[in-house]
This record gives structure tokens, C-alpha cells and sequence, in this order.
């Protein structure tokens, strides 16, 4: 389960465990009359809350003109409202209470969060509830984040690996690449207006299309009492996605491959494919993916040993990202120089031998489900953990889908394994984008060539016109 943000890249632990599965977190729901879900997770251990807010909004919900406002907007949240008149006022009243705080944007979601002890619960809640239904977009320190947005798309575009996984998502999706690009694009930030950060709150910003989450020292009661008061202001609204819905990713239509000089020394690629979601027909087919990933990755399996330890890559492994609107699943690989074109073959024929039967032992398929179960626990060990891991399954599944997640991969068998590597990996259409030093490419390293290595006729570039135009 592969989890972007723009502010972190988060990937789940891999650890070994065995014996009993984990327990299921409890969870107690409500929902307040203005439609605002709210969920808490009592965990009395330390005196610690975290008040999480998620909104269902993000790349998802950008065409380019609106590419990146998601991520601007979610700057804007830690700046004046209707309580806090400016910054300066609101970053006061954080450190009076004593509160850590952040927030990320993701394709499928933006979560703002505070943890503090729980003696400040209704000081936390009222806080929230005012930078998230009343905020003030003053100019001023709208451009000023403005130019924190675009510095953070400096540090970006400084790291080679970025612009290979953006040339890679623009082809993956291709008709609507901006509804994965949660960083956004410099020249939409550019010409954001506070008149479509209103427009933004207007549609997303609505109780109904968010998620209150709370965990800690608390008691379930009290917490539902406070929210049903405290946000009896912030105003249902109209459901975005009917009038607003998000389109459905195409296919891709044939296998494309890519090859960027960067400053590196070694190969690295990824052959990116369209995924299963976790809506609709194939859910089954994400646990297969999320325990596929575990398993390949374990440094004593087969795939290791065929690639790495063999010496014929410096690393390869196979990752799924899980959304609703689109899933996408992923081989990446590394090799040295000289052993580019060994890497590469190597890696396609090793792909259809995940399906045979005698390739993971019933030992493997156990180990891996414990280290995933393993993995989500430590992620969740702290209160901010464990409200990120609800307000991301509230966005990118559902919080069924997570309650009995563990019991789902569990029960992933050899067939579901092939029965995901046939439906979205084996003979499907894929991206591979490969980068490399300028000297490997003009040494032979071209797209050309990568395509005969992976089964891809590369139609040759097109010729300059003759004559300048009149």
C-alpha cells in the first residue's frame, strides 16, 4: 500500500512478526446533524489528543487551472480566521496550547491535524473548527505562501528521481494527469486567486465531505457532545461530487517507454501500470496487490534472489497504491551501468513466474501477511498515526475496507495473486520510464532500444520540418 503526500512519502514498514493477528483498533462513530462524521479512538496509555480533520478533496478534484490550489489551500489553513486575525496571532494561540501540527495534500485527500495533552480537548476542537469554517485568505499572507508553495516545487524539480516519476504519472494518465499531481503546477500557483480559495472552501470545505477524527485521552461521549456544539455552525452543502464528479482514468492505449538524462550513475526505471480500485469490481485484487508487494520485497524470496542477489540488479521490487478513483501499481529497478540491459530482461521474465504455483511456500504467504499487519500497527502507535491511518482510509477506501483489511490479506491465495497479475500486470500495457547519465544514453541507452529489451515498438522521432515558416 503505497501512500503519497505532498509533504512526506510514507511507506509501510516490512517487519517480521509471528503469532496472532492484530487486534482491531475500536472505533466509535457519530455523525452531527450537519453531516460532519466524526470518529474517535480512546487510547488512555499517555495523556495525549490528536484532533484530525480530513477532507475529501485534493488532486482528484483539479483540472489545470485549479493544479495545485489543493496544496495552496492547505497552506492557507494555518493562517488568519475568524478568531485569529493573521498568522502571527494563530501561531500564538498554537504554542499557548502547547500543539504540534501539520497537514498534507494527497491525490484523494487533505488532513489538518493538532496533538496536544488531553486537558486542551475543547481548546483543540475550537481551534479547528475555526481554521477550518472560517478562514480569511488575506492577500498578504496568501502571496507570501504563495512563495513557499512554488519553493517547495523548487526542491521538487532539484531531484532527479521527481521528474521521472512526473514524465512516468503524465503518461499513466494521460487524459487527466493533473488529478494525480498533488504538487501541482508551478504556473497554476502562480496565478491562484484568494476568489478560488473561496471557491474551494465553498465546494469541499462543507462538514458533509469531511471527517472529524480524535484519538487519545478521551472520552467518545464528551467528544461527540463538543462537536455537535461546536460545529453546529459550519453549514451543509450540496455533495461536490454530484455536481462536480471526478472523471474515470482510460485505459492506457499501448505501452510507451521513456528515457531521461539526469545527473545519476546508475539505471533506474519503473514500469508503471493503471491498478485496481478500491471501489467497484476488483477491491479483491488490492489486497492481492498489497500482499504481492510484501512478499516480493522480503529480501529472502525468490525475486530477490533472482534479481538482487544474483547480482544483476542493485534492486527491484514491485509496489500498489492504493485510491478509489484509480488505483496504480508499479516495478521499479536499479542496476549498474554495465549491467543495464541484463537488469532489464531479467525483470520482464521474472514477472510471469510470480503466477507459478511452487514460487511463494504457504510459509511465505503467512510471513507476509504479519508484516503488513505488523506494519499498519507501528504506524498507528501514536495518536497522530493512528487519526493519519483513519482519515486516509476514510479518503482513499472506506473505513469497512479497513476494519477488516487484515483479514482480507489473510485470505489472499496463490490464485488471487495470479488472478491480479493477469488483470492489471501480465499482458497489460504499461509506461516504463527509465533514467540514466547522459553518457549511457549516448552510448546506446535509448528509447529505442529499452522498448526491444521489453517487447515495445518505439516509433522513431520525428523529423524537423525543412524550411522555416512563412
Amino acid at each position: 500500500m503505497r501512500t503519497l503526500l505532498v509533504s512526506s512519502l510514507v511507506v509501510a514498514s516490512a517487519l517480521v512478526a509471528r503469532g496472532a493477528s492484530a487486534t482491531p483498533i475500536p472505533l466509535a462513530h457519530h455523525v452531527c446533524p450537519n453531516g460532519l462524521e466524526v470518529v474517535v479512538s480512546e487510547v488512555h496509555t499517555t495523556p495525549l489528543v490528536t484532533v484530525e480533520i480530513g477532507v475529501h478533496e485534493g488532486a482528484m478534484t483539479e483540472d489545470d487551472k485549479y493544479n495545485g490550489t489543493a496544496h495552496l489551500y492547505e497552506h492557507m489553513f494555518f493562517k488568519g480566521n475568524a478568531a485569529q486575525p493573521d498568522q502571527m496571532a494563530y501561531l500564538a494561540r498554537m504554542r499557548a496550547l502547547g500543539m504540534e501540527f501539520n497537514g498534507t495534500t494527497s491525490d484523494e485527500r487533505v488532513n489538518y491535524f493538532f496533538t496536544t495533552t488531553s486537558e486542551h480537548l475543547a481548546d483543540q476542537m475550537t481551534f479547528m473548527r475555526d481554521a477550518i469554517a472560517t478562514p480569511l485568505f488575506d492577500s498578504k499572507e496568501f502571496e507570501r505562501e504563495r512563495v513557499v508553495v512554488t519553493g517547495e516545487i523548487d526542491r521538487n524539480e532539484s531531484e532527479p528521481s521527481y521528474h521521472l516519476w512526473h514524465a512516468i504519472e503524465q503518461h499513466v494518465f494521460w487524459k487527466y494527469p493533473t488529478r494525480k499531481d498533488a504538487l501541482g503546477k508551478r504556473a497554476s500557483v502562480l496565478a491562484a486567486t484568494t476568489d478560488m480559495m473561496r471557491t474551494i472552501q465553498k465546494r469541499y470545505y462543507v462538514p458533509n465531505n469531511a471527517i472529524l477524527v480524535v484519538t487519545g485521552d478521551v472520552k467518545a461521549d464528551d467528544v461527540f457532545v463538543m462537536a455537535d456544539r461546536m460545529y453546529a455552525g459550519w453549514t451543509r452543502a450540496e455533495d461536490p461530487f454530484k455536481r462536480y464528479p471526478i472523471p474515470e482514468h482510460p485505459p492506457l492505449r499501448r505501452s510507451e517507454v521513456l528515457v531521461q538524462a539526469q545527473p545519476v550513475e546508475n539505471f533506474n526505471a519503473s514500469m508503471d501500470l493503471i491498478g485496481p480500485s478500491t471501489i467497484g469490481a476488483h477491491v479483491d485484487d488490492t489486497y492481492a496487490a498489497d500482499l504481492l508487494q510484501a512478499l516480493v520485497s522480503d529480501s529472502g524470496s525468490k525475486f530477490q534472489k533472482d534479481l538482487v542477489d544474483s547480482g544483476v540488479c542493485v534492486s527491484a521490487g514491485l509496489w500498489y497504491y492504493t485510491q478509489r478513483h484509480t488505483g496504480e501499481v508499479g516495478i521499479d529497478f536499479e542496476a549498474a551501468p554495465d549491467k543495464t540491459d541484463a537488469c532489464v530482461s531479467a525483470v520482464v521474465a521474472e514477472l510471469p513466474k510470480l503466477e507459478a504455483a511452487d514460487y511463494f511456500t504457504d510459509e511465505e504467504l503467512r510471513n507476509a501477511a504479519y508484516r503488513i499487519e505488523v506494519g499498519r500497527a507501528q504506524s498507528r502507535e501514536t495518536t497522530g498515526g493512528r487519526a493519519h491511518a483513519i482519515t486516509g482510509a476514510w479518503a482513499s477506501s472506506s473505513l469497512d475496507y479497513d476494519a477488516g483489511y487484515e483479514a482480507k490479506v489473510r485470505a489472499v491465495t496463490r490464485a488471487g495473486i495470479a488472478g491480479f497479475l493477469d488483470r492489471w500486470v501480465l499482458k497489460r500495457p504499461f509506461v516504463l520510464g527509465a533514467m540514466a547519465s547522459q553518457r549511457q544514453i549516448d552510448a546506446g541507452l535509448t528509447e529505442e532500444h529499452l522498448g526491444t529489451l521489453v517487447g515495445v515498438t518505439v516509433p522513431p522521432p520525428a523529423k524537423a520540418a525543412k524550411g522555416g515558416a512563412r
